[in-house]
């Protein structure tokens, strides 16, 4: 019941921030550059990313070792209850220990990656 709720909800605040929330903070000055410069989905992905495939690739691994780690939560969701099964038949592993390694080595690479900007 909780998805049909944020279901309703969710197209309600994209307008919201479409509408209302986007243009004031294009409008900050410490914001403009960065809403001209990062004008399209993927130009704002590429900005947040700090421009490094590096930090892309960690948060990207951050994501899939979280959606492995709520396997659980997602096989109920989809009502099949056999799906922590099948993706542990696929991956021939424990998803939880997978999920927790490549949510560490995305916190390791961010980490290396964040020292290195620092340094130059």
């Amino acid at each position: 019941m909780d998805w049909f709720v944020v279901a309703l909800t969710l197209p309600g605040f994209m307008a919201a921030y479409f509408m209302f929330v986007r243009p004031m903070l294009a409008a900050i000055p410490s914001f403009k550059a960065f809403y001209t410069e990062a004008d399209s989905f993927w130009q704002k992905v590429w900005a947040v990313c700090g421009r490094s495939v590096t930090m892309a690739w960690s948060y990207f691994l951050g994501v899939v070792g979280g959606l492995l780690n709520q396997l659980d939560n997602i096989a109920s969701t989809l009502g099949d209850p056999n799906f922590k099964q099948q993706v542990t038949d696929f991956l021939h592993a424990d998803p939880k220990a997978l999920g927790y390694f490549a949510m560490t080595v995305s916190a390791v690479t961010i980490a290396a990656r964040l020292r290195s900007i620092a340094k130059t």
